[in-house]
Order: structure tokens, then C-alpha cells, then sequence
């Protein structure tokens, strides 16, 4: 089930930044689709439970990394910092929050941001910094590429530093404090086990197993997360 829980976002991305755990934001996840070439669904995983609970996001996430490519390590560092600054300075105008970390996100500013792990980049003689840009979802950001479309228009104010520059990795869904949800998912499970058992008549009822186990997310449409608990359910005669 690890391919379930919703990392898959951040597993492909090196040089993972990081800030002090203390600036903990609403406990927001990232969260991405599982995708298989036997579903027309884009969305839709195999080993996912089909009872849960969709609802829509609550923010559009995207990484941004902040590079420099220049010879000289030290103008490389610098060049990278100088945008990364600029980039935070403008975020707030340009209706984007800048969060950083693995798992749970946390927002980035310019009094913690020296505290974001600079790596190497695709290329030689590259540095960069991994950060996501954060939007709500709803009002005027209601698809994917209303998104993508306030990110570009972030990235064109900032100014460039040396040889810096800021790339992107794809649009994901990002939720916050999924856990306050399990009480929900484990009622749609009982009413939806109850309207089973009640097609075999009154003298059956329904055993539940599994319900003590993970909660877990994914991406259910292009701004909904489905979310569910591994489970099963047995009716049998009273």
C-alpha cells in the first residue's frame, strides 16, 4: 500500500528542503494521482478502496526550484539566493504562498530561508532550491491551469540574478490536516455497508474489519481527493 499513501509527489525530487519543524503549518500534505493503464480514469487505483469520502483540495501545489548555473560555487550560491529572495518578496502580491518540505509543508520566508538545503541541479556546475508554490483552490483558481497560469506570471516578475533561473515540476493537490476526515470516512463506510446488508432483508447484518488501520488520499479528479481506509465487510445472518 506505500504506492497509496500520497508521497509520490515529492519521491521523484532531490534535494529535499527543509525548515525548522517548530513553523509547522496546518499539517499540509501533498497529494497526487496513482495512476493504471487499465482504467479509463486517469485517476483510479486498483488497490483503493471503493467507499470513502471525496471532497474537494485545498490548495494547488507545485514545486518551483531556484538555480543557478554559474562556474564559480560562491556566484552560484549567491546568484541562486538573490532569486529566491526576489521570488519570496513578490509571492505574497502575486497571491502565492511559498512553502518548503517532504511531507508536511511549512511556509517559507526571508527569516527561515536560510534554512533550505541548496543542492546540485540537472546539469554540472548547478545549484538549486527546492520550494512549492501554494494556491487555494476555488475563486479564480478552479482548474490546473488557472494555476499553472498565476505561477508563470509570479516567475516573469521576478528578476534574474547572474545566471539564475526557476523551473517547475507538474500541478498536484495539496490537503490540509487529512486525519480531522477519518470520522467521516469510517460513517460513509457504515452507511454504505448498511444499504448492502438491508438488499438481503432484516435478518442479516454487517462485520466490518479494517477500520483500525491507515487513512489514506489520492487524487480523485483534477481538484478532488478521495479518501478512504483499507477495509472489508462481511454480511451474514444474524
Amino acid at each position: 500500500m506505500g504506492t497509496k499513501r500520497i508521497l509520490a509527489a515529492v519521491a521523484a525530487m532531490t534535494t529535499l528542503p527543509w525548515v525548522p519543524a517548530a513553523a509547522q503549518d496546518d499539517s499540509n500534505v501533498i497529494v497526487t494521482a496513482s495512476r493504471s493503464d487499465r482504467s479509463d480514469n486517469e485517476y483510479y487505483d486498483e488497490e483503493q478502496s471503493a467507499i470513502g469520502l471525496t471532497r474537494k483540495a485545498d490548495f494547488f501545489v507545485k514545486p518551483l526550484y531556484v538555480s543557478s548555473d554559474s562556474r564559480d560555487p560562491d556566484q552560484r550560491q549567491a546568484e541562486l539566493l538573490a532569486m529566491l529572495r526576489a521570488t519570496i518578496e513578490r509571492a505574497g502580491a502575486a497571491g502565492v504562498t511559498l512553502v518548503a518540505g517532504d511531507y508536511t509543508l511549512i511556509p517559507v520566508t526571508l527569516d527561515n530561508m536560510s534554512n533550505l538545503s541548496i543542492g546540485s541541479g540537472n546539469r554540472p556546475d548547478t545549484s538549486r532550491v527546492q520550494v512549492y508554490a501554494r494556491m487555494p483552490v476555488g475563486g479564480d483558481l478552479d482548474r490546473v491551469r488557472d494555476a499553472d497560469q498565476r505561477i508563470s506570471n509570479l516567475i516573469k516578475s521576478v528578476p534574474v540574478t547572474g545566471r539564475s533561473y526557476i523551473e517547475t515540476g507538474s500541478t498536484v493537490l495539496g490537503l490540509s490536516n487529512p486525519d480531522q476526515y477519518r470520522l467521516a470516512v469510517v460513517q460513509a463506510v457504515a452507511d454504505e455497508s448498511k444499504r448492502y446488508a438491508a438488499q438481503f432483508g432484516s435478518d442479516y447484518g454487517i462485520e466490518i474489519r479494517g477500520l483500525d488501520s491507515e487513512l489514506y488520499w489520492q487524487q480523485a479528479s483534477e481538484t478532488d481527493v478521495f479518501l478512504y481506509i483499507a477495509h472489508s465487510f462481511v454480511i451474514r445472518p444474524k
